[in-house]
């Protein structure tokens, strides 16, 4: 018996995507080109809705799509990438390390900071500038420290459209 297709629209509320991120993950090479009709409509399976959900959850660990789909190729091809992800979930690993080390410092200087100002406007008459941006410490790291506000986008979904 025939596997039961369904449209993008249907693939992608199944996955809990947008039908872009499924166009996107095509032209990424992470889901395999979808078989159109005449009139030139793509129809997916639950094995493609089951790989999408797989390639959002490796994204979440953090492999670049660029890897996942060289991994996914090699496997395609019948040569085992599983020394390669174990090495890339390593530098993953390191990297987030890193990354938790400079949020940690900079979370340490921004405390302190936040402390010298409240002595320094404690001593500042009310309405008179303290001048707090001045004493701005140069915080640790490469990027800066943005957290997305509530209802607004990450430059990773962002990037995900």
């Amino acid at each position: 018996m025939p596997a039961r297709t369904f449209t993008i629209g249907e693939a992608a509320k199944r996955a809990g995507v947008s039908p872009d991120t499924i166009r996107y993950y095509e032209r990424s090479g992470v889901l395999p080109r979808a078989p159109r009709s005449a009139a030139g409509y793509r129809f997916f399976t639950e094995a493609d809705v089951a790989r999408v959900l797989f390639v959002r959850s490796a994204v979440r660990f953090g492999f670049s799509m660029k890897e996942l789909s060289g991994f996914l190729r090699a496997r395609d091809q019948g040569r085992p990438p599983c020394r390669a992800v174990r090495a890339a979930g390593e530098r993953l690993l390191r990297d987030m390390d890193r990354h938790l080390a400079e949020l940690t410092a900079a979370r340490a200087l921004m405390a302190t900071t936040l402390l010298a100002w409240d002595a320094k406007l404690a001593g500042t008459p009310s309405g008179a500038a303290a001048h707090l941006l001045v004493d701005l410490p140069n915080l640790p790291g490469r990027a800066p420290l943005k957290f997305a506000q509530r209802g607004q986008r990450t430059d990773a979904q962002r990037a995900n459209r």
